[in-house]
């Protein structure tokens, strides 16, 4: 049967002229493909965007980071300089930053070389430990208050080209803090800052 379109000078539908089988057959072939459009339609509604596009998979969903955490040369903390003052540093003014530009994972399980409870005070802008019952010293008075993400910084193994060790926990303020340098700082809990703890290695950009 023949389901081309119709030559030159043929009728082109709507007589009684086209041979009735032929129209039978774009009939029955124009409801089945309304029909699947329904059904498609139907199940696409019911689903929704997420389910429609499935779960997300490879690195970007395995892994998340976020960058603009820096060195501070006055403190010699780990502050956040993704806004536009640069928080409250125990040296006095806001943070100054320099170095590296740290890009530290978060919302990933943790391991035996890489610990949570690292989070961001949005009082300070620091980086400090929220595994205790007190949250530690906070340059702007009182403890530190934590905000956003939950921070699972590696520890105790190699440095690369992509990352940098000696980040300490000072067990006075609760921050993380470089000791790299012949002297610790400025803690706000007075005096220096004192390490214990973890070799902290953390990546940057």
């Amino acid at each position: 049967m023949d389901l081309r379109q119709p030559k030159p000078g043929s009728p082109k539908g709507g007589g009684d002229t086209e041979n009735p089988d032929r129209r039978a057959m774009l009939i029955t072939v124009l409801k089945a493909t309304a029909g699947a459009a329904a059904t498609a339609a139907t199940a696409g509604a019911l689903a929704g965007p997420a389910a429609a596009a499935g779960p997300r998979r490879g690195p970007a969903s395995a892994r998340a980071n976020q960058a603009d955490w820096r060195f501070c040369t006055k403190c010699y903390g780990l502050f956040f300089r993704g806004y536009p003052s640069d928080g409250a540093c125990p040296a006095g003014g806001g943070h100054d930053s320099a170095g590296f530009n740290f890009n530290l994972p978060h919302g990933v399980p943790e391991t035996p070389t890489a610990q949570r409870n690292w989070r961001f005070c949005d009082k300070c802008y620091g980086l400090f430990f929220y595994g205790y019952p007190t949250n530690g010293r906070c340059p702007t008075g009182g403890a530190h208050r934590m905000a956003g993400y939950d921070f699972v910084l590696p520890h105790d193994i190699p440095e690369n080209g992509k990352s940098q060790r000696n980040w300490r926990f000072c067990d006075k303020c609760y921050g993380l803090f470089f000791y790299g340098y012949p002297t610790d700082g400025v803690c706000p809990a007075g005096a220096a800052h004192r390490k214990a703890g973890y070799d902290f290695v953390l990546p940057y950009l």
